[in-house]
């Protein structure tokens, strides 16, 4: 097999459910991969008595041992294990927490494929370094999501699972509200602005004199998210695992999500917050529409001047807003924002 990430996932969850089953009190029920590395030792996935899912690189005793105890939770390890009759060590990929298990098929399926094209470096090597790369683009940066951030992230998903629905292929590269660009979403003919509310809210910040100024060439509509706390709605992580099906290129996606500072490993810190959509509407913005841009200014800002923003009063102009989700469907499919 190549090394295609996509098509590595695919193997390994059919094996995961097959070593399920074959699982017993003792021991590590293992399968091939049919992918073989170092003197042509075959690399094997298993599954321990507790359900833990293990990757398992054939290994030489002689070599210095690549291992990693970082995280409790994802481990490189060497191990020795009775494979047909025969003791045999390996280095051991190892995932201890069934909650991570998507995230852990990832990482593998990143290793396998790295393996399945890299033949100068150690084997145990690569997993090291991908291993370090998956850790780095999940790091949380500046600790957990406090409740705007939370919330602001939960809108923007909504609107690109709809996005996700309309162009799968191509919807993820649309979200450039991770790369802190003026707008969230950029489209063929336009972009798109999200602003989340909750229940009663009417008012949200403008972030500088360009998040409400129509990019050049098309048009920019205000997308505004309505959430109500429900304790039977979706919580983030929920939502996060929605999209991971959706998403053509999920380590694009992971890294989006932790430029927005969202880690799935931090995922039960939100498992408490939860949300329903009461209603998204969309709002065009026009020379009519209330905003500081640009050409509203007199002149430039001041050189001392930075970090503009302000608060935008919406509840003149929600109830004139467009409000069946249906009509705002074609605001996301590719070509039709006019």
């Amino acid at each position: 097999m190549t090394g295609n990430s996509d098509a590595w996932q695919t193997r390994l969850r059919a094996h995961w459910s097959v070593l399920k089953a074959r699982r017993t009190p003792d021991g590590v029920a293992t399968s091939g991969l049919g992918l073989s590395v170092g003197d042509n030792a075959e690399v094997l996935v298993g599954v321990d008595a507790h359900g833990d899912h293990h990757l398992l690189i054939p290994t030489n005793l002689r070599s210095t041992p690549v291992e990693d105890y970082q995280a409790a939770y994802i481990r490189i390890q060497r191990c020795t294990l009775v494979v047909d009759g025969r003791s045999r060590i390996f280095t051991d990929v190892v995932c201890h927490r069934p909650d991570l298990s998507e995230l852990f098929d990832d990482i593998l399926a990143a290793m396998l494929a790295e393996l399945a094209t890299d033949t100068g470096r150690p084997p145990d090597t690569v997993c090291k370094q991908v291993l370090d790369e998956w850790r780095e683009l999940l790091r949380r940066r500046g600790g957990l999501l406090g409740d705007d951030a939370l919330r602001g992230l939960f809108g923007e998903l909504i609107v690109l699972e709809k996005i996700l629905t309309a162009n799968p292929e191509n919807g993820l590269s649309a979200w450039r509200g991770p790369n802190r660009e003026p707008h969230d979403f950029r489209l063929d003919n336009g972009n798109l602005e999200v602003k989340t509310l909750g229940a009663n809210g009417s008012t949200v910040r403008i972030h500088g004199i360009g998040q409400l100024e129509p990019p050049t060439s098309g048009n920019l509509h205000l997308i505004v998210v309505r959430l109500t706390a429900a304790s039977d709605g979706l919580a983030l992580p929920d939502l996060v695992d929605r999209l991971q099906s959706k998403v053509a290129d999920r380590r694009a996606f992971a890294v989006a999500l932790a430029r927005c500072g969202y880690s799935q490993t931090d995922a039960d810190h939100y498992r408490d917050r939860r949300f329903t959509v009461a209603q998204i509407t969309a709002l065009p913005i026009d020379d009519a529409f209330p905003r500081v841009v640009p050409s509203s200014l007199s002149g430039e800002l001041p050189k001392e001047v930075s970090a503009l923003s302000y608060s935008l009063d919406l509840s003149v102009l929600l109830p004139l807003a467009t409000l069946a989700d249906h009509t705002l469907m074609p605001l996301f499919v590719k070509g039709s924002l006019s």
